[in-house]
């Protein structure tokens, strides 16, 4: 039996109408405006830590901008609400439960994504997915980032099966894919049926 994958942002899921917007959100939830230097202190100590798989990137980011700006409120507090305000942005791809079910009835379906386990999952269930995958796979669980092969291997270990696919909107998916030995398709904006239908597997 063969499973397959699926990348999560702007796969499955997109941030209505972006992360930068959701961000704002939060600022202005805590604190009632998101000046632009808060926005580029907090993506500055956000990336750095977050491409490391550092631990509590989000946190990290709030952190500097309370370091590198005149920002005062609570750093848990920001951090709950920037959760808040994904979540709230977050839409699944119109096709994407449809797909889902179609394919969990010949194989086992998963998520592998390059994110925060728990950020992801409340990503996922807040757009009503998690019930039709069989196991949700994050980078930071397995230490690098996509197209590393170490989220490959886990991913792997957590469905076994003959054969494996990626779908996904980036050359780190489709690039990892295909030095692990998977099938990688690219998601393009289309429909995912018609990604699944492209998974060129093995004869």
């Amino acid at each position: 039996m063969r499973a397959i994958y699926f990348d999560l942002d702007r796969t499955l899921i997109h941030t209505e109408p972006s992360v930068t917007a959701a961000l704002e959100d939060a600022f202005e939830r805590v604190a009632g405006e998101s000046p632009r230097a808060w926005l580029e202190a907090y993506g500055d100590g956000f990336v750095e830590r977050f491409q490391a798989c550092a631990p509590a990137p989000y946190r990290g980011g709030v952190e500097h901008v309370r370091a590198e700006t005149e920002f005062e409120c609570g750093v848990e507090e920001t951090v709950g609400a920037l959760l808040d305000a994904e979540v709230a942005a977050t839409e699944p791809t119109p096709d994407a439960a449809a797909t889902l079910e179609r394919v969990a009835a010949a194989h086992p379906v998963g998520v592998l994504t390059n994110g925060v386990p728990e950020w992801q999952r409340a990503k996922l269930a807040a757009a009503g997915l998690a019930g039709h995958v069989d196991a949700v796979v994050t980078a930071y669980e397995a230490g690098a980032h996509k197209p590393a092969p170490e989220p490959f291997a886990l991913a792997e270990r957590r469905l076994p099966a003959d054969g494996y696919a990626l779908i996904g909107d980036s050359d780190a998916d489709v690039d990892g894919a295909a030095s692990a030995g998977w099938r990688g398709v690219r998601y393009d904006g289309g429909t995912l049926a018609d990604a699944v239908d492209r998974i060129d597997w093995p004869q």
